[in-house]
């Protein structure tokens, strides 16, 4: 009897149906060269005459699987652009840390020649975003920050958050590369995107986040952020509890709160209401800009 490799894959990837992409309202991905080690694997919509939005995913997920929801939703609206970050996907090479990600951030909008982009990000993401706001808001139109917060593990309580992140690391939808190899075509199309996609993110990666994330702290500086910044709060979320959105909210000088309830993993349970949300964040930053 032949084996199911769906059977053992997390419960989390055998619902996948329901948040599959149709393929062909979706961008097709190309593979860019981001310094002369980091190579990585970018959508763009591609509509010059709309304002750019850059979109930046979360921990153990890649550029096209956090934000195809959005993209169905809102192309045609922005010029919607997404990529995998360094050691996700198809992000390849160069050393791994927040401060190098934020970097790649401004030089996929100079590769892409974009004109003050804003920049949404979910999760690690929105670390990151923090971060290219930091090294130079002059480049950038504005931030929508979703499911992030200003760092984690500075009390007791985010200790303990983050450990139990960390016991439970294979259950963040990591998904065994030899299972993904297993998936043959008999195995509806939608499945296979999202397991392999899932799949390009090692376990190791899962790790190293976590580890980032405890080092990370924005509330030193980030009064000093002087552009508009939407924030996204998810308000059942457990990795970036609600008391530090609102404390990254209540220290931006020029921040409005949009909340969603649900927990963090909001894009993927929520997808219609998040991406209206997204909708009405960016709608806000791009008329907020000076």
């Amino acid at each position: 009897m032949t084996r199911n490799p769906l059977m053992s894959l997390p419960r989390s990837a055998a619902r996948l149906p329901r948040m599959a992409p149709d393929m062909g309202r979706l961008p097709v991905g190309s593979i860019v060269t981001l310094t002369d080690d980091v190579t990585t694997r970018l959508y763009d919509t591609g509509e010059d005459h709309l304002t750019p939005v850059v979109l930046l995913h979360g921990m153990a997920a890649t550029g096209m699987l956090n934000w195809y929801q959005t993209f169905q939703r809102l192309q045609g609206e922005y010029r919607l652009i997404t990529y995998d970050q360094r050691r996700h996907g198809m992000g390849d090479g160069g050393r791994f840390d927040f401060q190098s990600l934020s970097e790649d951030v401004l030089r996929v909008s100079d590769h892409l020649e974009l004109d003050a982009p804003v920049i949404g990000g979910y999760s690690m993401g929105g670390i990151v975003a923090q971060l290219a706001a930091r090294r130079d808001p002059s480049r950038l139109g504005g931030l929508v920050l979703a499911a992030t917060g200003t760092g984690a593990q500075r009390n007791a309580l985010e200790k303990i958050t983050l450990g139990s992140l960390t016991r439970s690391a294979p259950a963040l939808n990591a998904v065994p590369i030899e299972v993904a190899r297993e998936i043959d075509d008999e195995v509806p199309g939608a499945y296979t995107w999202a397991i392999r996609e899932l799949a390009s993110v090692p376990l190791a990666t899962h790790r190293t986040v976590i580890a980032e994330v405890a080092r990370f702290n924005s509330t030193s500086w980030l009064h000093e952020l002087d552009l508009p910044v939407a924030i996204i709060k998810t308000m059942r979320d457990i990795a970036f509890p609600r008391w530090i959105q609102d404390e990254m909210a209540d220290l931006l000088p020029h921040s409005a709160v949009f909340p969603i309830t649900a927990g963090h993993a909001a894009c993927a349970t929520h997808p219609g209401r998040f991406a209206r949300r997204m909708r009405t964040a960016i709608g806000w930053v791009v008329s907020n800009r000076q």
